[in-house]
């Protein structure tokens, strides 16, 4: 053999091992970023834009499991698709079945072969024309399937991009599964909010944050009118369905840095960080008069509730604990329900 051709081989062999050595630090880097967070959306967040930026594609979304104890696979987040919500790989699907048995990355004529026929999958084959399909399966458990585009150059996956996203999905599924035990861990089953527990902990952690930086920070107490009126008259089942509606609206009229949780019964409390009690009256109006105008309807009439809300602001001169900052708030409630109920009262005014 020619020394040029030995010098070759040495050059493509020592290129090779700086690419494997390259990705497996990655990797490592990748698990330990993974596995440290618990957020579920910024985690999911952060294995599309993995995926994104190590494969070099504008096309990413993954489904996951929408159900613990089935098999049904709902688009969770996508990036790059314009796609509606509620997209569904169904259980009885050629794709879920071969993913229940096999826990590969499947190509494009592999896709072809399971989606593009089958009617439970038919529609979504032609809108997302995924080039891979990776499984996120920790166990026996399969818990997404990230669908990855054409990559931006047209280039064809390598057998080493395979490699590095086999490996990464093993990272991904672990971390999701984690996240997800978290999360139950942490929210109510019925209305999807925080649970009274985890409330009191970010609660103190919060005013910690506040005596560190001095900026402000409002509690909200608000509790449903006549509650139990709705139980009696109208059933436990529909008392049930204003409760995740009251909750749904607080989801969707809070900000993303806040903390929302079922304090107890009817009872919410949002922790309104970097917030004064002024800015927090605007975000309690804005919640009190959603609440008002949502009808809920059944087979009899139309039922609205209205709600009642106190407002603390956390006061760094008495120095005061999480269990004072919620009397106060409480204090504000019970005035607001006195008063007739259906408004939002701020202790500060009672104060004088």
């Amino acid at each position: 053999m020619k020394s040029i051709e030995i010098i070759d081989m040495a050059e493509s062999s020592r290129e090779y091992l700086e690419r494997v050595v390259f990705d497996l630090q990655n990797l490592i880097e990748i698990g330990l970023s993974l596995s440290s967070n618990l957020e579920f959306d910024s985690l999911v967040e952060s294995i599309l834009y993995l995926c994104i930026g190590h494969m070099i594609v504008d096309k990413a979304a993954i489904f996951l499991n929408s159900d613990l104890d089935g098999d049904e696979f709902t688009l969770y987040m996508s990036r790059g698709y314009t796609s509606e919500a509620n997209l569904r790989v169904g259980s009885e699907s050629k794709l879920i079945h071969h993913f229940n048995s096999h826990c590969d990355i499947i190509d494009f004529a592999k896709i072809q072969e399971l989606m593009s026929d089958d009617p439970l999958t038919k529609d979504l084959y032609e809108k997302f024309e995924p080039e891979i399909i990776i499984p996120l399966k920790s166990k026996s458990s399969i818990h997404g399937l990230i669908f990855l585009g054409k990559k931006i150059m047209k280039t064809t996956y390598s057998a080493q991009n395979l490699q590095f996203l086999e490996k990464m999905s093993k990272f991904a599924s672990v971390a999701v599964e984690n996240s997800r035990l978290y999360r139950m861990a942490t929210l109510d089953r019925m209305t999807g909010l925080y649970i009274h527990h985890y409330f009191q902990e970010r609660l103190v952690e919060e005013i910690k944050r506040v005596e560190r930086s001095n900026v402000p920070l409002t509690l909200l107490m608000a509790d449903l009118d006549n509650f139990k009126s709705v139980n009696d008259t109208y059933g436990h089942q529909q008392g049930d369905i204003i409760l995740k509606g009251t909750a749904r609206i607080i989801h969707q009229n809070v900000r993303s840095f806040d903390i929302a949780s079922r304090y107890g019964g009817e009872e919410f409390a949002i922790i309104l960080t970097q917030t004064d009690i002024d800015e927090a009256f605007r975000i309690a109006e804005r919640l009190r008069k959603k609440i008002e105008s949502e009808v809920y309807s059944n087979d009899i009439t139309d039922i609205n509730v209205t709600t009642s809300i106190g407002l603390a602001q956390y006061d760094r001169k008495k120095n005061e604990s999480n269990i004072d900052l919620i009397k106060r708030a409480d204090t504000a409630l019970y005035l607001a329900k006195a008063r007739g109920g259906n408004k939002t009262v701020k202790y500060s005014s009672i104060e004088g």
